[in-house]
């Protein structure tokens, strides 16, 4: 199966996908009159697609098969939260349009990228050779349940924002000027990166364009948007800042785990990466140091 072609690979995750939020539209009813809560049943949903997906994953014997869920599952989610919880106001189409603007522009560069069911992320491939024994529990919590916790935590500012059908003030239109401004940031970074590895020989390190400014401006732009989703909350629900947990924890997400991974592959591979470190600022794009 892992020798199907990059366009069977993506029909094969397409199907996948498709099926794993059916079956999320065909409990909602069941699992809404259970829980009696909205932002509940659409997390319990949430986790029931991420099992599917993980499954599937398991069948093609590739944990990679999670990897658009990061990008694809909140745009539907906000959607279908808007119709089954606050019906489409315009605060609604506020978060619903910054979600599809990051969503298509993510997926889009994970398609563009991806060589097909037979290439699974580095990362998972290290964590599975690290330690085999326990790599069932790794892939199913650290590579597929943990990023789903964390990337719907920081979509409850949108919840909230939706659900209080508050106004949309000149804080929130700042919020969503932060949204877009950080999936085109992520845009021009990853295309600099992809330009760069076609062209550069093996063990080089790319210190051009935003890169020059920082180690990680496509982590910083993702960073951003979950920011952004939190500022559009705040400009209608100023009450419920406290859902400022979840772009926190975005954050972390980033800085503890994502960051130090890829700085200890790439101490190892990329020529003059140590210095790179001592001279160019870790997220946030600054001039170097000297």
């Amino acid at each position: 199966m892992n020798k199907l072609s990059k366009g069977g690979s993506l029909a094969v995750v397409l199907l996948v996908y498709i099926a794993a939020f059916a079956a999320c539209f065909l409990c909602f009813a069941p699992v809404q009159n259970w829980t009696g809560s909205f932002i509940l049943t659409f997390l319990l949903l949430d986790i029931l697609a991420t099992l599917i997906v993980w499954a599937f994953g398991l069948v093609f014997s590739n944990a990679s098969m999670y990897d658009p869920y990061w990008s694809v599952a909140p745009p539907i989610i906000a959607v279908f939260f808007a119709a089954y919880a606050s019906g489409f106001s315009a605060a609604a189409w506020l978060f619903i349009a910054v979600f599809a603007v990051w969503g298509t522009r993510l997926t889009a560069n994970w398609i563009t990228d991806w060589r097909g069911l037979s290439q699974q992320d580095w990362r998972y491939t290290m964590l599975h050779d690290k330690n085999p024994k326990i790599y069932f529990l790794t892939n199913l919590f650290g590579i597929n349940l943990v990023p789903t916790f964390f990337v719907f935590a920081a979509m409850v500012p949108a919840f909230v924002g939706m659900n209080v059908k508050g106004n949309i003030s000149a804080v929130s239109i700042i919020g969503a000027v932060v949204c877009v401004g950080a999936a085109l940031l992520q845009l021009i970074s990853d295309g600099q990166m992809r330009r760069f590895r076609h062209s550069a020989a093996k063990g080089q390190n790319m210190q051009g364009g935003l890169w020059k400014y920082s180690r990680h401006p496509n982590y910083f732009g993702e960073i951003s948007f979950w920011w952004g989703i939190y500022i559009i909350q705040l400009g209608m629900a100023p009450q419920y800042w406290f859902t400022i947990a979840g772009p926190v924890l975005m954050t972390l997400l980033f800085v503890i785990i994502s960051v130090p991974m890829m700085k200890n592959k790439l101490l190892a591979s990329k020529q003059g990466y140590a210095q790179y470190i001592k001279s160019t600022s870790m997220l946030i794009p600054l001039p170097k140091r000297k």
